[in-house]
């Protein structure tokens, strides 16, 4: 692992992702598309100034009953 140098925690700017993911004790993976419940994925995202801000949601299964009575299956972000 790559020793971090002295750094400002008020500026995490300089950081790179893997390296504050390191310091939170995080290493994780989210996908933009659901394909089984319980995984990571990206709920929303913005720009914020120069910033770009994810947000991580968990991936559910809803369904809902159809008009011919038959039941429809889908995974959201949540």
């Amino acid at each position: 692992m790559k020793k971090l140098k002295r750094f400002a925690l008020n500026d995490a700017r300089m950081l790179s992702r893997e390296e504050l993911a390191s310091i939170e004790g995080m290493n994780f993976c989210v996908v933009d598309v659901c394909s089984r419940e319980g995984e990571l994925c990206v709920y929303d995202h913005e720009y914020s100034g120069s910033h770009q801000v994810v947000t991580v949601g968990t991936c559910k299964e809803f369904s809902y009953q159809r008009p011919d009575g038959s039941l429809f299956f889908y995974l959201e972000c949540v």
